[in-house]
């Protein structure tokens, strides 16, 4: 039988759990660190090293006792990332909730964190790309060309105020919010059920993009034919009739081989250059 001396205890424990180990002060800085969302992007994974550079403090703070924790947390997000600049620290904000409640809660699902990153990031990107660079910047510039037609001087400060009051408005509050928003927004996920939807659809999402991506932008193209002129037949026609697409996907898959395989991202590119021009000139490709 329970006393109240372990009902108390219990309760100090449940109110120690529950603690915030992120302040106001901390997603303040998280704010002004989005201010440098773009200064670092590489064709791999775009904007990945600037968006740890955002959590980096926060996940330190949240997972100060583990050295391994803090490192699996870095190691999550700098996976492929992009979205509009101005919605930068929302999602930051958002990232930083979801691995508090990663550290509270020990039965929390840490694939959880990069599903509703992975799944929000395009959503995201295709309202406030419409917003900022769609209609707000094309307004700025509307007003500023006006002016600047007629002479005056002030067009360029009436351009940068459009754009930029706006811009400043969601980057300095967008991280309050999304940390707002991270445990309320998972709690009602788990508790409807949606969670394991949400993981699901963006694993086919994932798949569907990458299948897509695979068939619109990787081409390999073989040149060789035979048969008399005019009747030429082509050994790509005679693959694509079989499988459409069979090389396009192979080459996907010896890339994925050799990434699996640790070979550096620098050497496949230029050792693709080297290949396709080695292909070209002796009329493979």
């Amino acid at each position: 039988m329970m006393t109240s001396s372990d009902v108390m205890v219990k309760k100090i424990k449940s109110d120690v759990s529950e603690e915030q180990i992120i302040t106001h002060k901390d997603i303040t800085k998280l704010n002004w660190r989005s201010l440098m969302g773009a200064c670092s992007c590489n064709y791999e994974r775009l904007t990945h090293k600037p968006f740890c550079f955002m959590v980096g403090p926060c996940l330190k703070k949240i997972y100060k006792d583990d050295t391994k924790a803090y490192s699996e947390a870095l190691q999550r997000h700098l996976v492929w990332y992009n979205t509009t600049p101005q919605v930068y620290s929302w999602f930051a904000g958002l990232m930083v909730a979801l691995e508090e409640k990663n550290k509270k809660d020990p039965d929390f699902d840490p694939a959880t964190i990069n599903a509703v990153k992975s799944s929000l990031m395009g959503p995201m990107s295709g309202i406030f790309d419409s917003i900022f660079i769609s209609t707000i910047r094309v307004i700025g510039a509307s007003i500023a060309i006006a002016l600047a037609s007629q002479g005056n001087i002030i067009a360029p400060f009436i351009y940068f105020l459009v754009y930029n009051i706006p811009n400043m408005i969601c980057r300095f509050y967008g991280g309050h919010l999304g940390y707002k928003m991270g445990t309320n927004l998972l709690d009602k996920l788990q508790q409807s059920g949606l969670m394991n939807a949400i993981l699901e659809a963006a694993s086919v999402m994932g798949l569907m993009v990458v299948g897509s991506m695979c068939f619109s932008y990787i081409s390999v193209n073989l040149a060789l034919t035979w048969g008399p002129a005019g009747y030429e037949t082509t050994l790509m026609s005679v693959l694509n009739g079989i499988f459409p697409g069979i090389l396009n996907i192979g080459a996907v898959f010896l890339f994925y081989w050799l990434y699996k395989k640790k070979v550096n991202t620098l050497v496949l590119i230029f050792g693709t250059i080297i290949v396709c021009c080695a292909l070209v000139a002796l009329g493979i490709m």
